[in-house]
């Protein structure tokens, strides 16, 4: 669209909405006009200025700036942009949308570029970096949140467009329905780029009236995609789905999860949060779930929205529907406190090349023997479903040895 290209803020303080980022003495204006980063995480809904201030930033310090998307960009990319770099004698910027889509292979490469000071990064994302980034990209970077625009913020943007809207249509006078811009902001749900597009649209099909234009506002976001993103409200909705889902209410886990992807959260995302559900809340009570739900991802991915909004209807009533078990993840705390406190050894029979080793299937299938310095018992199997099997079985094995309890 033209108003966007038209409307793009000059420098980094024209940024609507940002004042914590933009104003005054803040912190993040100081930093990143000094220069003086390796890299920056960005983080906020779409359209609140995040890919602008990157751009921005990088004509402020006049060094060459490459611009990647996590999305469609591999670990090639960056391996050609460290090569690029390295015959300017300075470091460029490299900014990459989406950040949070690159896997840690491709994050920990970025490690690279930093160390190295190949260039400094830029990453923008709409999820929470403590969620989808590592660890060490994480403690070399600072991280700066961004906000939905409020009503100020595009009430600036709507001066701004009405002066641009005057002067390329050639009229004195705009005429907005005050109860249709109330609920355009609405609709808009704190995305500026939403928010301008339609108005720009709502121009084209306004009326032209002599030298004034009235804006055709009604039903004006039914033309325009875009999606909500609080993001207290995104993990709330996760939240929300995941413990319905675990507390076996297909009917709430489906509201939840319909109002996520309705929102305009990757899907991606959910259904990563649905796989982690198949074994965290399912676990070996029902062990194919987690199958059933990669199986599902894979084929929403191959058929994309809205149809594969069906795939995803069935997935959470199918997760939600199945018999619960947190008994493998709680084991796999237990384990963890245990390692933190103890440092076990392999005993002598187990070890490669060890002796004294009694092969199982020699005895049937089964034999007493010890696994461990000590008997442990981490993994205490519910009778929930399939994992009924599991508990009467291990108990049967190793009565007398282990507590099943």
């Amino acid at each position: 669209m033209r108003i966007l290209e038209a409307l793009r803020p000059k420098g980094l303080e024209d940024i609507a909405g940002q004042d914590h980022l933009f104003k005054g003495d803040a912190l993040f204006l100081k930093l990143v006009k000094s220069g003086n980063f390796d890299s920056l995480i960005l983080i906020g809904p779409p359209g609140c200025g995040k890919t602008t201030a990157a751009e921005l930033i990088g004509e402020h310090l006049a060094i060459p700036f490459y611009r990647l998307h996590a999305s469609t960009s591999g670990s090639s990319d960056i391996k050609n942009i460290i090569e690029s770099t390295k015959h300017y004698g300075r470091e460029a910027i490299v900014f990459i949308d989406e950040l949070h889509r690159f896997n840690k292979t491709q994050q920990d490469l970025l490690l690279k570029v930093i160390d190295g000071r190949h260039a400094k990064l830029i990453g923008a994302s709409t999820e929470n970096p403590y969620f989808n980034l590592t660890q060490p990209l994480r403690s070399r970077s600072f991280v700066f949140e961004f906000h939905p625009l409020g009503d100020d913020a595009l009430n600036q943007l709507y001066e701004k467009a009405v002066s641009y809207i005057k002067e390329s249509y050639g009229v004195d006078e705009v005429i907005a329905d005050e109860e249709s811009m109330t609920r355009l902001k609405r609709v808009s749900l704190g995305d500026g780029r939403r928010f301008l597009n339609m108005l720009e649209l709502s121009v084209i099909k306004g009326t032209f009236s002599g030298e004034s234009v009235t804006l055709g506002l009604q039903g004006i976001e039914d033309y325009v995609t875009g999606g909500s993103y609080d993001t207290d409200e995104h993990y709330d909705l996760l939240s929300a789905m995941i413990k319905s889902i675990r507390g076996s209410d297909p009917d709430a886990a489906l509201l939840w999860g319909m109002k996520l992807m309705e929102s305009g959260v990757a899907p991606e995302t959910v259904f990563r949060r649905l796989l982690i559900s198949a074994s965290e809340d399912i676990g070996n009570a029902y062990p194919d779930a987690l199958e059933f739900a990669n199986a599902a991802y894979q084929a929403f991915t191959n058929v994309g929205r809205p149809e594969g909004d069906i795939i995803f209807a069935q997935a959470v009533t199918y997760l939600a529907s199945c018999p619960k078990s947190n008994r493998s993840y709680m084991a796999l705390h237990k384990v963890k406190n245990y390692l933190q406190a103890h440092n076990p050894k392999v005993p002598d029979h187990l070890k490669s090349g060890g002796s004294g080793y009694v092969y199982p299937f020699d005895h049937g299938s089964f034999v007493k023997q010890d696994y461990a310095e000590e008997t442990l018992n981490f993994y205490i199997p519910s009778e929930q479903g399939f994992e009924a099997k599991f508990s009467e079985r291990l108990k049967r094995l190793w009565d007398g040895v282990k507590k099943y309890e």
